[in-house]
């Protein structure tokens, strides 16, 4: 939950205080204990000693044993791949001076928007499993799946300062 701060030269803004545009990036991604690479050594691993322990059931006279582990990898295998497609997923929000870029990965599918800070709202309604809601000129997104709900309102609360400033800054 902690940006990626970097600042610019001073501008005006509230009456003619100083204030220093910055660029923030949040970056919130699911919470994965082993990534697609590490999860296919892990599954060819697997289908190593399996095959192995099957070839020595083979070599002992039950045939049937290896079948049955083929099939079993086959299960396994469709499983991780339908894990790791969704094991990178994220949501992405970075805040510049004149930008608001929003990134959502889910699966194979990247969306990336790009609006004006100035016209763009955040909301959050507080309740269990809301999400946080921009909005823009009547297009909505709802972001959040991967942030713990204890975090949530402290993350609405600065994200709204943020892209305060933001629109104060043009």
């Amino acid at each position: 939950m902690i940006p990626e701060i970097s600042s610019s030269a001073n501008t005006p803004c509230n009456g003619g205080q100083n204030y220093t545009p910055q660029s923030s990036k949040w970056v919130f991604r699911r919470n994965c204990s082993l990534s697609p690479k590490q999860l296919l050594q892990w599954y060819l691993s697997l289908c190593a000693i399996t095959l192995v322990i099957a070839t020595g059931f083979l070599l002992a006279g039950f045939w049937i044993v290896l079948p049955f582990a083929g099939i079993e990898l086959l299960l396994v295998g469709t499983a991780f791949v339908i894990y790791a497609r969704h094991a990178a997923d994220y949501e992405m929000i970075e805040l510049q001076p004149n930008q608001l870029i929003l990134v959502m990965a889910d699966g194979t599918k990247l969306t990336q928007l790009e609006w004006s800070p100035q016209w763009a709202k955040l909301s959050y309604n507080g309740k269990y499993k809301a999400p946080l809601l921009f909005s823009h000129r009547g297009q909505q997104v709802k972001l959040g799946k991967f942030i713990a709900e204890k975090d949530k309102s402290a993350l609405h609360r600065e994200l709204k300062a943020a892209l305060a400033r933001a629109a104060c800054s043009v």
